[in-house]
């Protein structure tokens, strides 16, 4: 019997579309135009409207000050069917977000530090089952020595998500940031559980270095970047780098209160390139690196990467978890949950990763950035923000679902769920009039918490309550008036149940549409 993996990467090697390097002095749009050329949403069997509606809601992201700006990229069939800005690359100086701007993309530098990794051991100079103790002196210690190539780039390594304990230069270069790694060793036993460390792929890249007898970020830029055409992605920001002038601006807050902490024309972000982060790119260079791992390891008209790398790659090790906590990672596609494999975000339905079929991958980015390729569907989807935080990453990927990845009966609410669906305002806490929903989305009912996510609602137990499918301390019920209508939202956390009548306060705020 063919096993999941090798299903998984026979179905990926079937997606073959050329990837050409393009000269930097080429325009962002002749670039794009060279590998996913615009067409528009029906060509490929998408309506216009379905394609909109995701557009609105990054629209609206920026309109309720959820960010600050941002760049969306939808790509079908290997056709742009929608590029679109919204908002400022820097409020303060009041310059517009602008298309092929470049952005901090934190740890979506992950998967190509992954990818490095994964050619060299294509190339036998390495093994995945390695001990990193064999290329990296720090690691030959009773505390590190058993860690392996391959747990770090599964996050489980055991090691912490940083050493960095005040400024990011703490160390004169990646090798010695790496020694130090090792020579601080792993919080937990290797390879006992999942636990996201930066610390890990920042050794991982040392590795590449090690092996390689160069940096990190030149092996990315002549094996990777190059053969893939993006021209604008690169890992420092250079006094003298002409794509210096399109980097966004960093703001750190939450939403309506952004404070921009770092702009472009001062000293550069990090101090050398390392193997969690570092990267700086644009939605559409980030496509073609997705569109890699969706051809089977072709890019550029040439084979970079094995099958069986592409088949480590995208095999669930492991359910994702939140950073610095065992608490499950946030996942906005309803039924499906993260894995994480090898340097790479899966999404997958059920919770054991052996027993699972991929439906989507990618990665995120801290800042704000998040990619997803949808294989079955011949999809990607380029999210990119500067306002640090993930929510409204994980909030878009409910509508992308609900609105791009169709199912049958999704889009009609049902008649029973119709008495349900609405406002509720709630009077607890720092939601003090704050109107929450009752929505239909990807076929299910589901709760939309302003400022945080669109929740799945479970099926009713016998007592009519239906928990949050990310949480069991976490449910709704419906209070009925006498004349048999829902006239509030019961929201039972733990021991304590609040009350959310329908009828709206004189004071509360307007419902998010």
């Amino acid at each position: 019997m063919t096993s999941t993996r090798a299903r998984f990467c026979q179905r990926t090697a079937v997606w073959v579309a050329a990837v050409w390097f393009v000269p930097m002095s080429v325009s962002v749009a002749a670039e794009e135009k060279a590998a996913f050329p615009a067409a528009t949403p029906e060509s490929q069997g998408v309506s216009a409207a379905a394609v909109r509606r995701v557009a609105s809601e990054v629209e609206e992201y920026v309109k309720n000050g959820t960010i600050v700006g941002g760049e969306l990229l939808i790509i079908k069939n290997r056709k742009t069917i929608l590029h679109e800005v919204y908002g400022d690359r820097d409020r303060e100086d009041k310059r517009a977000m602008e298309r092929g701007t470049v952005f901090n993309v934190r740890s979506m530098t992950k998967p190509l530090t992954g990818v490095a990794v994964q050619m060299l051991a294509d190339e036998g100079k390495l093994s995945l089952d390695d001990p990193v103790a064999k290329h990296l002196p720090g690691f030959d210690n009773d505390k590190s020595k058993a860690i392996t190539i391959g747990q770090l780039l599964q996050h489980r390594s055991g090691l912490p998500l940083t050493i960095l304990k005040v400024k990011i230069d703490e160390h004169p270069d990646l090798q010695a940031q790496a020694k130090a790694i090792g020579e601080n060793g792993p919080r937990f036993k290797p390879g006992e559980k999942f636990w996201y460390s930066d610390a890990g792929s920042d050794a991982a890249a040392a590795v590449v270095e090690r092996i390689s007898g160069t940096t990190i970020d030149r092996f990315v830029a002549e094996r990777i970047l190059q053969p893939l055409g993006m021209a604008d992605s690169f890992y420092l920001s250079k006094a003298d780098d002409p794509r210096k002038k399109r980097v966004a601006s960093l703001y750190l807050g939450k939403p309506g209160e952004w404070t921009r902490f770092w702009k472009p024309d001062g000293a550069p972000f990090y101090p050398f390139a390392w193997g969690s982060q570092t990267l700086y790119s644009t939605p559409a260079d980030y496509a073609r690196f997705l569109a890699l791992w969706m051809d089977g390891g072709m890019g550029g008209g040439k084979r970079l990467l094995s099958n069986e790398a592409i088949a480590r790659i995208l095999a669930p090790v492991s359910p994702m978890k939140a950073l610095g906590t065992d608490k499950p990672y946030p996942c906005g596609f309803f039924g499906l949950k993260p894995h994480y494999g090898q340097m790479s975000m899966l999404y997958a339905p059920g919770d054991s990763p052996a027993r699972t079929e991929v439906r989507a991958f990618g990665h995120g980015g801290s800042d704000g950035t998040g990619a997803w390729a949808f294989p079955a569907e011949n999809l990607i989807v380029c999210y990119f923000t500067q306002s640090r935080g993930q929510v409204s990453t994980i909030r878009l990927e409910t509508t992308i679902q609900d609105a791009l990845l169709p199912r049958e009966g999704t889009g009609k609410v049902p008649d029973e769920m119709k008495p349900l669906v609405g406002t509720y305002y709630a009077t607890f806490g720092p939601f003090k009039n704050t109107p929450f929903q009752v929505v239909f989305r990807c076929g299910k009912l589901a709760l939309d918490i302003p400022g945080e996510l669109v929740y799945e609602l479970r099926e009713p137990d016998k007592e009519g309550r239906r928990q949050l499918a990310s949480s069991d301390s976490t449910g709704v019920s419906f209070k009925k008036d006498g004349e048999g209508k829902v006239s509030a939202l019961l929201l039972h956390k733990t021991k304590t149940t609040y009350e959310l009548p329908r009828d709206k306060p004189d004071d509360a705020k307007e419902p998010k549409k």
